[in-house]
């Protein structure tokens, strides 16, 4: 019997010096969204004249904007999931096949948007993988966009880095969001939209002449389930981006989802930005008082992006975070976001 206890007494001293000692995680910098810093300015003189809008296409997914979500139903038949956002519309989420991943955004029956990833659905007139060049060749490409709702007026203005890694195109009733790989200048993902959408989610500086539009006010059921929704379409999209690289995906971790909500919130009510939480100590620390087990842990954040597509992207075109996303060592993750808080845990699991 004393040398059982011995034995324990040892082996729980070389546990907490491994405890103290060991780079178990990777705290990376976090990431500020460019919604941010992008102002909403109201004016008083309407621009003067709209640029060439392109013309719709007549094939392809961008024809479901404006059609009534039965349209949907035949086609793709009753979606996998449906998310609620905070934005007053649903999202119909497709997730069966990778290949074929698609998001619809449903409100009042109708197709607002739909984003898709994947190269099994027809982007027409573009084509998931497209280089940057043949998109500036082929697209009527400027850096202020114009939409008109009745007599209201709204012009959306992109940065030189919204011009490489999300540029916004205009066709006759649809505008699409394109989703660049920045770091090889590829497309990987398309939003297209309604006027009405676009000017609620403001992704980019935005003036404007007459009212504006603005999201609907959450009661504390609609923003639990969007905060749920949010952190599930990240676990959806950072497999999505394993795949296509040909890193095995990750399972959902239950506890590290648990840790990472609770890490968003505690940001967004303690408003600060940081992986060392001003109560709840570093993610090794907050992992631990959680009894999740894990041989190695990271961790992306991300504030400021109007939703779950928006931080994904963003993280995925930021190399450290882009590392961590792509780090084949990780066999689980768990996600959580409080508002636009998002947090995502990478682990490897004993």
């Amino acid at each position: 019997m004393k040398t059982l206890f011995r034995i324990l007494i040892v082996l729980s001293f070389f546990a907490i010096i491994y405890y103290y000692t060991s780079e178990s995680s990777y705290e990376l910098e976090p990431l500020e969204g460019p919604n941010s810093s992008s102002p909403v300015i109201p004016k008083t003189v309407s621009p003067e004249g709209f640029e060439d809008a392109l013309p719709r296409p007549e094939t392809g997914m961008s024809t479901y904007i404006h059609q009534h979500s039965d349209m949907v139903l035949n086609r793709f038949g009753n979606p996998d999931r449906i998310d609620m956002s905070a934005y007053g519309y649903e999202w119909w989420v497709y997730n069966k096949n990778i290949e074929s991943f698609v998001m619809f955004g449903i409100e009042d029956e109708m197709v607002t948007q739909v984003y898709i990833i994947g190269e099994g659905l027809d982007a027409s007139p573009y084509k998931i993988g497209q280089s940057l060049d043949e998109i500036y060749r082929m697209t009527i490409v400027d850096t202020e966009i114009t939409a008109q709702i009745g007599e209201n007026i709204y012009t959306f203005s992109m940065t030189e880095r919204d011009m490489r890694t999300r540029i916004l195109t205009i066709f006759e009733g649809v505008f699409a969001q394109l989703y660049m790989d920045s770091f090889n200048d590829r497309l990987i993902g398309i939003r297209f939209m309604d006027s009405k959408t676009l000017v609620k989610h403001r992704p980019y500086e935005m003036t404007f002449v007459g009212d504006l539009i603005r999201p609907p006010s959450l009661n504390s059921y609609v923003l639990q389930e969007s905060n749920e929704s949010n952190a599930k379409q990240l676990y959806d999209l950072v497999n999505i981006f394993r795949q296509h690289h040909d890193v095995p995906m990750l399972e959902w971790d239950y506890g590290a989802s648990v840790v990472a909500m609770k890490h968003s919130e505690d940001m967004y009510t303690g408003n600060y930005l940081s992986n060392e939480s001003p109560t709840n100590g570093s993610l090794k620390e907050r992992l631990n008082a959680h009894s999740v087990q894990y041989n190695e842990a990271g961790e992306n954040l991300a504030t400021a992006y109007f939703d779950a597509i928006e931080a994904a992207h963003g993280w995925f075109n930021s190399e450290s975070h882009r590392e961590l996303i792509l780090n084949e060592k990780f066999t689980h993750v768990g996600s959580g976001v409080f508002i636009n808080y998002y947090t995502q845990i990478f682990i490897n699991k004993p």
